[in-house]
């Protein structure tokens, strides 16, 4: 596994994300602009895609006759044809990437699904279609959790993997540059056929655990007397099937791109999807590319009783437990898929200050796509100009925050995600570890732990803390009382500190010789899946530690018209090694980047 590593620059924590030299290009922060290119009834939108500033698609491509069964064979060569030809006029378009969709476990319509299989393609397999399905305790197939006409496949089933890479192959040499698996779930009460079973106490054998019975009625009982056990091995099964899955396609085309949804739709089920439906996302992202969400209800923006909702604290924890893949995230209001403009441009720039790419909806209403498209473009645009700002940066950490993972099997509350929203609202810095780096060397130069009881640590990780007291840090439990208070006064010298309304969010990132403030504003409301409100924020005053001695420019950059640009004016002072800056912002409407040179 790729370690997290943290140095101290200046007595302050940075942190690098590994992997981001090695990223395609097109996947880098800022660069990338993620659509998906349907929405029910209405595909094929690559057009309007492209023309809000999108460069890669997220296209049904042959997908949908995927999970029914497949056509004829002269109707299914027709459709590969015309999948190649959209993907190629989208890509005549500036469509840099497009990967096709498939689903990893539907099987819709089963008494007619297998009906139009040739004899040579239905001889490629052993068993039928049926007998794809996830099993209960008993070996009676599982209902889906959909209802309606789709049956669960099991993902370690080996005809249906074989069936997944026929279908695979059709969306590469269709010319996809990858495969975007949806619903890679388990269905909650788990899978209890022979595949699973055998797979299950291999997982136990690899692990110590003797298993003297491997008949498959003994399996089903461990299983089930296993409780934890079985949990954890579900939770690897859609790894399994994307690590074969992404070996294959990269077969076909060596640069192939191998992600899927990965669910969270919403803060709340960090953990319990891991519980509920085997969605695992430190599991799954060991085999994905990129580590995809849809959040169904935290675009950000504040509510109309005041409340602001936020996805900066989400997007930490993801980059803790993603192994530094690409992070990207849509994020969309009241699961309404139409996303007023400005809210948008308020997700993207919130994205790409977390280092992460928002994933946008752009299927509008033909009325609505032009103005839609032309309100978005210059956002899209603002983030691709100034990439080189957005990538190969160390974010300022003042606080580590450790999250134990490994607690979903124990509740379905990750109370590190509330923890993580509190620092966030309070803007301090700070950067998320999970157990798997939390080591003495990640915590060099942090002058603050926080974790969210004592009594959560293992011996190894009290150790580690027992190492960090002796050499001068400090370690804040998060079940005392007054714990933000504690925290802040064991901060006298912040990476920032704003002055303004409670609506407004800073991200502090560096690079060799300058530093960028991300300056977000979440007072924006939504009127309507068309319509927003904004309500700018004037002279915003931002005190901001930078690590150089002498600084000589400050300037707002922003693709907000009526928001301040340009050089702005401000006061220094030295701190030791150090310069505290002091800035005034006359006027910030909805994302302004400081850069300070």
């Amino acid at each position: 596994m790729q370690r997290f590593s943290f140095i101290a620059v200046l007595a302050v924590l940075l942190l690098t994300l590994p992997g981001q030299a090695d990223l395609p290009h097109e996947l880098r922060t800022g660069v990338a602009g993620h659509a998906f290119d349907h929405l029910g009834n209405l595909g094929e939108q690559a057009d309007a895609a492209a023309a809000s500033g999108a460069n890669i698609i997220y296209a049904t491509g042959l997908g949908g006759l995927g999970y029914s069964g497949l056509p004829s064979t002269e109707v299914l060569k027709q459709q590969r044809r015309n999948s190649a030809e959209y993907v190629g006029r989208a890509k005549s378009r500036g469509i840099r990437l497009a990967l096709g969709y498939l689903c990893a476990t539907s099987i819709v319509k089963l008494e007619t699904f297998d009906r139009n299989w040739p004899p040579e393609f239905r001889a490629q397999f052993r068993t039928s279609p049926a007998e794809w399905r996830q099993q209960d305790r008993d070996g009676k197939p599982l209902p889906s959790w959909y209802g309606g006409d789709y049956q669960p496949a099991c993902m370690n089933n080996p005809d249906w993997r074989s069936y997944e890479k026929f279908m695979v192959r059709q969306q590469i040499e269709s010319g996809h540059d990858g495969i975007f698996f949806d619903n890679p779930t388990v269905h909650p009460q788990g899978c209890f056929c022979p595949h699973c079973m055998n797979k299950f106490s291999l997982f136990l054998r690899r692990e110590g655990t003797q298993v003297r019975d491997n008949s498959l009625p003994a399996l089903r009982q461990m299983a089930i007397q296993r409780t934890n056990d079985f949990l954890r091995f579900r939770c690897t099964i859609a790894r399994d099937f994307l690590a074969e899955m992404r070996r294959f396609a990269r077969s076909l085309n060596s640069r192939a791109l191998i992600t899927c949804n990965n669910s969270l739709n919403s803060v709340e089920v960090f953990y319990s999807q891991c519980r509920n439906y085997g969605y695992n996302i430190f599991e799954m992202s060991q085999a994905e590319d990129l580590v995809v969400v849809e959040d169904m209800s935290s675009q950000p923006r504040t509510l109309p009783n005041g409340k602001s909702l936020e996805y900066g604290p989400t997007y930490e924890q993801l980059h803790a437990i993603g192994h530094g893949k690409p992070v990207v995230a849509v994020t969309i209001a009241d699961a309404d898929y139409h996303t007023s403009p400005n809210l948008v441009r308020l997700a993207m720039a919130e994205a790409a200050a977390h280092n992460a790419s928002y994933l946008s909806w752009p299927t509008w209403p033909e009325n609505m796509r032009e103005r839609m498209q032309t309100a978005i473009r210059p956002q899209a645009d603002f983030l691709r100009d100034n990439n080189p700002l957005l990538n190969d940066t160390r974010a300022r950490r003042d606080v580590v925050l450790f999250l134990p993972f490994r607690r979903w099997l124990e509740t379905n509350t990750c109370a590190t995600s509330l923890i993580a929203a509190e620092l966030t609202r309070a803007n301090i810095q700070y950067g998320v570890l999970c157990e798997e780096f939390f080591k003495a060397q990640a915590l060099k130069g942090a002058k603050t732990v926080l974790v969210e009881r004592i009594a959560v640590l293992n011996p190894q990780e009290l150790r580690v803390l027992d190492s960090f007291k002796r050499k001068g840090g400090r370690v804040i439990s998060a079940d005392r009382r007054d714990w933000l208070g504690e925290l802040q006064r064991t901060l006298p010298k912040p990476a920032i500190v704003l002055s303004g309304p409670a609506t407004l969010r800073a991200v502090v990132r560096d690079q060799r010789v300058r530093t960028i403030v991300h300056l977000l504003n979440l007072s924006l409301q939504k009127t309507s899946s068309f319509e927003d409100r904004v309500t700018p924020a004037s002279d915003v005053r931002v005190t901001c530690r930078v690590p150089a001695a002498r600084v000589r420019s400050v300037r707002a950059l922003t693709a907000d018209t009526t928001a301040s640009s340009g050089t702005l004016p401000f006061s220094m002072r030295r701190d030791g090694k150090e310069s505290v800056l002091e800035i005034i912002v006359p006027r910030l409407e909805i994302a302004t980047i400081l850069l300070i040179e």
